[in-house]
C-alpha cells in the first residue's frame, strides 16, 4: 500500500471506530458500571471479533448472504432483539454496581456480537470495498486491512471505556445514572429503528 492508500484508510477507519455505535456505547456503559479492568475482556472480544469478521467477509463469506438472504434477515431481527434487551438494561443503569447477578460482557460474547452488529457489517463491507485489491494482491491487501483494524480498534475502544469512567464520576456526584441510562437506551432504540428500516 502506498502512502495515499494508507491515508485514505486512516481517514475512513478513524471516524468509523471513533463514532458512537453499539460496541462503543456498550463499552462506555460497561466502563461506567464495572471499571476498565472488568471491561477489558469485552474490549478484547470486540477487537478480536471485528478484525476476524473483516478477514472472513473479505475471503468471501458475504457471498453466503447473497445466496441465502433469509440468513441476513434472521440476523437483523436477532440484533434488534439484542439491542432492545440492552436498552432495557441501560434504563436501570447503576454505576459502580458490584453485587447481584450483573456482570460485564465477556470475550466470546463480544466477539460473536460483531456478527449481529449492523455497524460492524457496514464497516467491514466498506473497508473491504475501499481497500482490498482485486487480483493477485487481494490476500495481502486483505491481511493489511485486517491488521489495520487490529491496531486502530483497541485505541478507540479504550477511549470509550475511559469516557465511561469519567462519566461514572459525574454520575456518582450528581446522582443522574438513570437519566444517562435512559439517554443511552434511547440511542439504542434509534439504532434499532435505523437498521430495521
Amino acid at each position: 500500500m502506498d502512502i495515499a492508500v494508507i491515508m485514505g484508510f486512516l481517514f475512513l477507519t478513524i471516524p468509523a471506530f471513533a463514532t458512537p455505535g453499539p460496541n462503543n456505547l456498550m463499552l462506555m456503559a460497561s466502563g461506567a458500571r464495572f471499571g476498565f479492568l472488568r471491561t477489558l475482556p469485552h474490549l478484547l472480544g470486540i477487537n478480536f471479533g471485528f478484525p476476524l469478521m473483516v478477514f472472513l467477509v473479505g475471503l468471501g463469506l458475504s457471498e453466503i448472504f447473497v445466496a441465502y438472504p433469509v440468513i441476513k434477515t434472521v440476523l437483523k431481527f436477532f440484533a434488534a432483539g439484542y439491542f432492545l434487551w440492552m436498552a432495557w438494561h441501560l434504563l436501570g443503569l447503576k454505576v459502580g454496581e458490584q453485587g447481584g447477578t450483573a456482570r460485564p460482557i465477556g470475550f466470546f460474547e463480544a466477539a460473536l456480537f460483531q456478527w449481529v452488529n449492523p455497524k460492524a457489517w457496514a464497516m467491514a463491507v466498506s473497508f473491504i470495498a475501499a481497500f482490498v485489491e482485486t487480483g493477485q494482491d487481494r490476500f495481502v491487501s486483505l491481511l493489511l486491512v485486517t491488521l489495520g483494524c487490529l491496531v486502530i480498534g483497541p485505541f478507540f475502544s479504550s477511549l470509550w471505556i475511559y469516557c465511561g469512567r469519567q462519566l461514572q464520576m459525574v454520575l456518582v456526584r450528581t446522582g443522574s445514572e438513570r437519566l444517562i441510562g435512559a439517554i443511552m437506551a434511547a440511542l439504542m432504540l434509534v439504532a434499532v429503528v435505523l437498521f430495521l428500516v
